[in-house]
């Protein structure tokens, strides 16, 4: 899977296999917002699997078409875990040091560019992976880990990764751009109200 064809397949087949299983989880108060939306996760997921390694891909994809064939929804078991009505589905250390080093990356890449990647919650943020990542398989996890460790080794960022993919998927030109042309645009406001002044 290292042409472009083939890797640009894998992660179609991985949003659409996450989204099948999104749009199949009940929710208390019935349908969710986010549901109604499937365009949105689509792009959100796709930017969240953007960054990751072919290996990571396939190995992700397989623990999906497994989790189907059992009759698993990892959606289902990411949202119960985050609400707290399942137990740990693993516990792995490995949870925690992905989890704490996708949180590192996610401050140095809010500092990098304040006006792209905006501070919601990070705890949250730390949840909501965490959680996720106890779906994985073992052997994803270890491929997880081992991009972690490869990427800090060769100065990566991740999260400035997915969000550069994110900001192209949008044709907002990538990450340098958005942040510059939010900057510019907040710098004209600002002249704007001190010639009003």
């Amino acid at each position: 899977m290292h042409d472009t064809t083939g890797r640009n397949a894998a992660l179609a087949e991985i949003v659409e296999r996450e989204l099948a299983m999104f749009l199949a989880t009940s929710n208390e108060g019935g349908v969710s917002v986010c549901q109604t939306r499937p365009d949105t996760f689509r792009a959100m997921r796709k930017m969240a699997h953007s960054a990751h390694d072919d290996a990571l891909l396939e190995s992700y994809l397989a623990d999906l078409r497994q989790a189907e064939a059992d009759g698993r929804n990892v959606m289902v078991e990411k949202y119960a875990r985050m609400d707290d009505r399942l137990p740990p589905l693993s516990t792995s250390p490995l949870l925690d040091q992905i989890a704490d080093a996708e949180e590192a990356f996610l401050h140095e890449a809010q500092r990098l560019y304040p006006n792209v990647i905006k501070s919601n919650g990070q705890g949250m943020f730390r949840r909501y992976l965490r959680c996720e990542l106890e779906t994985l398989s073992p052997r994803t996890l270890a491929l997880y880990a081992a991009q972690i460790d490869r990427a800090r080794r060769e100065g990566r960022n991740l999260v400035v990764e997915r969000h550069d993919y994110l900001m192209r998927l949008l044709g907002k030109g990538g990450i340098d751009a958005c942040n510059a042309s939010c900057e510019a645009s907040m710098h004209a406001a600002a002249q704007g109200r001190a010639q009003e002044n």
